[in-house]
């Protein structure tokens, strides 16, 4: 207990009759005959106050019997106070202003001893808790600037994104302007038509001739402008725009026209086989991957695309395009 403690117990006399150590000239030790065998022999007896120790040591032999002691005899306070530095300065004053006697004292130093053991023993613990909280603290401020700049590096590629998207939405509106202009043109141009053929049947009868059949409203005989106007509107209610459809080949690879166009259709057929087949002889006619990664399907008929932009259908296509593609 005493190495424990860091107690350095008084040294037992040597005996007067026991002569120092010397040397002889020759080298040899010089020894009475009969001097080894009487010094094993002798037996080492403790003083009255190494007993008077050891037996301290016996009333206190651990922390929780020295800290009972030291609460007893009020040199400590009770509670989470008792180990500490505070408590140890403090005891140690009170315990010398009270004079102890020499058994107290004894037993007093070898509680005060184990509560100084236990308060460096808490100290050492405390600096190594508050390096490991430290470098706790260190590294999570490393991994929220890590991730807040993450963060901040998505926000401004959605942001970019949005951009991107109110650019390309501003020039589908002027191409749809433009559209409709056509188509207004088309309709004026044929109620002309219209009206100039009946103006010349009209014309035919009063001259009491007869009239000609006037010839069929047909696209084909319509004027070029109002043809290609028709062509127009018509492609514009086929197409579907599928935006961010990501697809890629085994390689990584990005998929030309003619593979997306065939994901597509397998796609199609994949959900007809899931209860969502497209009206009459509806399907994928055409498939145009563009510049920045989004995709226009034109389908075969107008009802198709109709079909393709509802919700119940759009987001399951739109899964098969892509975790972020999105039916527009």
């Amino acid at each position: 207990m005493s190495d424990i403690l860091h107690l350095r117990r008084p040294s037992v006399p040597r005996p007067a009759s026991t002569p120092p150590t010397s040397r002889v000239t020759s080298g040899t030790r010089a020894s009475a005959p009969g001097a080894t065998a009487t010094r094993k022999s002798r037996t080492r007896k403790l003083t009255s106050s190494q007993e008077a120790w050891l037996a301290a040591e016996e009333v206190i032999p651990n922390l929780n019997e020295a800290v009972a002691f030291l609460q007893a005899k009020s040199l400590i306070p009770e509670g989470s106070h008792a180990i500490t530095g505070e408590s140890l300065v403090s005891g140690l004053l009170h315990f010398a202003f009270t004079a102890p006697t020499h058994e107290l004292a004894r037993e007093g130093l070898i509680a005060f001893a184990f509560l100084a053991k236990e308060t460096l023993n808490n100290k050492q613990q405390e600096a190594v808790s508050g390096a490991i909280v430290e470098r706790a603290e260190d590294q999570l401020s490393i991994r929220l600037d890590h991730h807040t700049s993450h963060v901040e590096d998505r926000i401004t590629e959605f942001a970019e994104k949005v951009d991107n998207m109110k650019e390309e939405m501003a020039e589908c509106t002027l191409g749809l302007r433009d559209a409709c202009e056509r188509v207004r043109e088309a309709e004026r141009a044929l109620l002309d038509m219209q009206k100039e053929i009946r103006d010349t049947g009209r014309a035919g009868m009063l001259q009491g001739a007869l009239a000609a059949p006037p010839p069929p409203l047909t696209l084909e005989a319509a004027p070029a402008r109002v043809r290609r106007a028709a062509t127009l509107a018509d492609l514009l209610q086929r197409q579907v725009l599928v935006r961010e459809a990501t697809l890629q080949s085994d390689d990584g690879q990005r998929l030309d026209d003619g593979a997306v166009l065939d994901r597509a259709r397998q796609a199609l057929e994949q959900m007809e086989r899931e209860g969502l087949s497209p009206p009459g002889d509806g399907a994928v006619e055409q498939a145009k991957v563009l510049a920045h990664g989004d995709t226009v399907f034109t389908m075969t008929t107008a009802e198709a695309a109709r079909w393709l932009l509802k919700p119940a259908v759009a987001k399951p296509f739109a899964r098969k395009m892509g975790l972020s593609a999105q039916v527009i």
